[in-house]
């Protein structure tokens, strides 16, 4: 029979891992031991060599998965990335957000023809669908030269609503299949709707449009232009369900307008100009022109009102701001014609006359600037926070009031998130390094070589069964102060 012959330390390994096989019953030679909580696996000659041969995949890093966000692509060279949403580098402003790097130097061009169209077709279908069930239910007007669907104003005005409100999935699916981005992003530069600054912006923009209307209002009593043309006061039931239908409805309505105008097609234009004031013209101009020719002061009005409110959603981050002071009017508006049974009325904000446009010229900057401030005051984010997030209460406002001008991405993000990166544990160079918990170590005498502890995993003897420390074992340490508690022993 064939001794057992222990294998040598520089025998190559066998075909299969290390890890698998064990010494027979009859050899010597130690077990290798249990794979630590660090992943070793052994003394050295039991790791697989570096190579092809042994590579079951690359390694992903710490935390897990790929990393992808505002750096980007960060796997090893010649791997593939995988499917999913990619966000735009720390500190890009809102209309960076779409700057992630995905779908090519023109890729802007594919993503706005297509929505565009998409957006054209929800609006035939929603169109198509009120004229269908008007004719099933036979509740059009009387009248077949009508503009109107339906003979009921509240009926026609909530196919109207939808059509305009289904912008929002349209240009969030977008944003996430067409510009391979978070759809959130479109919402603000932190991924979502931010509701805490929603409801205080909110807060500030009801009771100030209603300070606008009541001015309008008491400039034009007694004008012909501004008496009311419609039926009169429906009756609290009509007026009631009017204000039911209204007020589940014209919110979607103008945040929709806000998500096209001043979000996607911002963002959209933003990926091919490093300014944002290019993206947010054009987006007024498109805006004004969408409402229709009625009169010059209507245009005006929108065109102005649509640039200030641009320049808003860039300064603080995100839609909120807009969206609410949109909702507030068209709110206000659309119950004040329920009320004088001016539902039925074809007009637009583009019809509106001289006096609107006049107290629009002191509203519209107003509110902007008072909401920046307050934007300043709470550390709203206006650009894109990094990797780490803060959690907790005021995570929206994770980007501090030290954002301005001139400031880089690190002074831009605020202290909040400052502190978290302070806070994350890491390896901290030099041979000087503090110790992760516990007070500084007492320094004592340097323990004999013999006992001396290494910093990798402990190899297998040369020969023989492992043996017990003992009397004789080695020379003992030179007798030291105690180290003080809580403190760590060895490197």
């Amino acid at each position: 029979m064939k001794p057992d012959i222990p294998p040598s330390p520089w025998d190559p390994p066998a075909s299969t891992p290390a890890s698998s096989s064990s010494p027979t019953p009859s050899s010597s030679w130690p077990s290798a031991p249990a794979a630590g909580p660090t992943g070793s696996t052994g003394p050295a000659w039991q790791q697989p060599p570096a190579g092809p041969t042994w590579q079951q995949g690359w390694q992903q890093p710490p935390g897990g998965g790929w990393q992808q966000g505002q750096q980007g692509w960060q796997g090893p060279p010649g791997a593939v990335p995988p499917a999913g949403p990619v966000r735009a580098e720390a500190g890009s402003r809102y209309d960076q957000q779409g700057r992630n790097g995905q779908g090519g130097r023109f890729g802007w061009l594919g993503e706005l023809s297509l929505v565009v169209l998409l957006l054209f077709v929800g609006i035939v279908v929603v169109t198509g669908l009120a004229a269908v069930l008007a004719e099933v239910l036979d509740a059009g007007p009387d009248s077949p030269d009508s503009e109107v669907f339906f003979k009921d104003p509240v009926a026609d005005m909530a196919f109207q609503l939808v059509g305009i409100a289904i912008g929002i999935p349209v240009v969030l699916w977008g944003a996430r299949y067409l510009g391979r981005r978070p759809a959130g992003t479109v919402s603000s530069v932190l991924g979502r709707l931010r509701w805490k600054w929603l409801g205080l912006c909110a807060a500030v923009a009801v009771p100030m449009i209603i300070v606008q209307f009541g001015i309008m209002i008491a400039w034009t009593w007694g004008e012909e232009s501004a008496e009311p043309a419609g039926d009169g006061f429906p009756g609290w039931t009509a007026f009631l369900v009017s204000l039911a239908v209204l007020g589940a409805l014209v919110p979607f309505q103008a945040a929709a307008e806000e998500y096209v105008f001043r979000g996607w097609l911002v963002q959209v234009i933003g990926r091919a100009v490093r300014s944002p004031w290019p993206a947010v013209v054009i987006a007024s101009l498109l805006f004004a022109l969408a409402h229709g020719f009625g009169e010059l002061s209507g245009f005006i009005l929108l065109f102005y009102s649509a640039l200030w409110w641009g320049w808003l959603v860039i300064r603080t981050g995100g839609l909120e701001a807009v969206i609410t002071m949109h909702a507030a009017n068209n709110l206000l508006a659309f119950g004040l014609a329920a009320g004088f049974g001016e539902l039925a009325s074809t007009e637009t904000a583009a019809d509106a006359p001289w006096q609107a446009m006049a107290v629009e010229f002191v509203f519209a900057p107003l509110y902007c600037l008072v909401m920046a401030r307050i934007a300043d005051r709470r550390g709203v984010a206006r650009v894109s926070p990094g990797e780490e997030r803060c959690t907790g209460a005021g995570a929206e406002f994770a980007a501090g009031a030290g954002a301005g001008a001139g400031a880089g991405p690190a002074a831009a993000v605020g202290p909040g998130l400052a502190a978290s990166r302070a806070s994350t544990p890491g390896p901290v160079p030099g041979p000087a390094a503090a110790p992760a918990y516990g007070p500084e170590p007492v320094p004592g005498p340097e323990p004999a070589p013999e006992s001396r502890p290494t910093s990798g995993p402990v190899s297998a003897p040369e020969s023989g069964p492992e043996r017990a420390p003992g009397p004789g074992s080695g020379p003992a340490p030179e007798s030291g102060p105690e180290p003080a508690p809580g403190s760590r022993v060895g490197p």
